[in-house]
């Protein structure tokens, strides 16, 4: 007996439908799946299609996503904040002041289509994610057991030294389109895998504001940065299933992303003094900057799914924790070196529903 022959006869005598509702019609000899749950036995073929798959349907498949990440990129410290004995001695560790790290919420969108190919599937999946943080410090301009001390150019190069303020706001405006080609499969009876590979896209746009202040002078550091890339993405999802409704999934993907950096930095000081309009600019800078990233995606988590209405529909709610790793996305420019080069990393839970139909 030949391959197409025997899954023909395990799809459509072997398994059963889903549902047992006797007022349901008789099985689609056209299924492609092998429903929910494999056979035991001898004959059972070699990595079975695991869909899902519904009953006359058109096996396309929704899916929306609300996620809950914090996002943080490396090198973005903007002061040093020490304890000091008589205005001089450092009497402790100091810190290095960063923006606070907020957890934000954004979501995912996507869509579908599971083709009679041997059951491979295509999906498209768009991310969105803003994020603003913000971090200020004051000390006493008198003070003789606090200090502020200024980290980069602008503040140093204008003359601010030691300072009685300073603030750092990060934001980015994060945006993703995934494009993929996939296959589920079983390759025992409780495991399913997938392995995929596609497109990458990604445009987002980073602005960090740094601002200084001693009892003479106020400076402002502008950086920002626009980028924009495409690239080859692959991996592997799995799922583990405890029963044919609850399952622990993992998944992981990696990309190469062909990408352009725009940045600009335009610093600049003035005097404090009331009515007083002089200010001079440090620098004003712009770059462009054309390289390839890599990027690495991980989630983790439980699964819950169900046939409905006949078959006809398919149910998934998921939850689980992600992250993502984007290397050397910080390139704001910097004097003695052309960019700090740290990484973007975010993490966070992800919640995920899906409707096939």
């Amino acid at each position: 007996m030949n391959a197409n022959k025997l899954a023909l006869l395990l799809l459509t005598t072997s398994i059963p439908l889903y549902s047992n509702d006797p007022c349901c019609p008789p099985a689609d000899p056209c299924a492609k799946c092998a429903q929910i749950w494999p056979t035991n036995g001898p004959d059972w073929i070699v990595t079975p299609a695991a869909g899902p798959c519904v009953s006359r349907g058109w096996d396309a498949y929704l899916t929306a996503e609300f996620i809950y990440w914090t996002a943080r990129e490396d090198r973005l410290g903007f002061a040093i904040f020490e304890s000091v004995e008589n205005g001089n001695k450092v009497t402790s560790q100091g810190k290095t002041l960063h923006p606070d790290w907020n957890f934000e919420p954004g979501f995912k969108v996507g869509a579908g289509l599971l083709y009679d190919h041997d059951s491979w599937d295509i999906y498209v999946n768009y991310t969105w994610l803003r994020v603003r943080d913000t971090k200020e410090k004051e000390t006493a301009s008198d003070s003789q057991t606090q200090r502020l001390r200024p980290i980069g150019d602008a503040a140093s190069f204008a003359g601010l030294s030691d300072i009685v303020f300073a603030s750092g706001r990060w934001e980015l405006d994060f945006n993703v389109l995934d494009a993929v080609l996939g296959r589920n499969f079983f390759i025992s009876r409780y495991l399913k895998l997938r392995p995929h590979f596609g497109l990458k896209g990604t445009w987002q746009d980073q602005d960090y504001l740094v601002t200084a202040q001693n009892p003479e002078f106020f400076s402002e550091d502008k950086n920002s940065l626009h980028y924009w890339g495409i690239g080859i993405r692959t991996g592997l999802d799995t799922s583990w299933h405890f029963n044919p409704c609850f399952s622990l999934f993992g998944e992981v993907a990696v990309s190469g992303i062909w990408a352009n950096f725009e940045i600009e930095r335009r610093s600049g000081a003035a005097p404090i003094e009331e009515g007083a309009l002089e200010s001079f600019t440090v620098l004003n800078i712009e770059n462009d900057i054309h390289t390839l990233k890599p990027v690495v995606e991980f989630l983790l988590g439980l699964r819950y799914e169900t046939w409905f209405c006949c078959d006809q529909y398919h149910f998934a709610v998921e939850g689980g924790w992600e992250l993502q790793w984007w290397n050397d996305q910080n390139q704001f420019f910097h004097l003695l070196v052309e960019s700090k080069c740290g990484d973007l990393n975010m993490n966070g839970f992800t919640l995920k529903m899906r409707l096939d139909f």
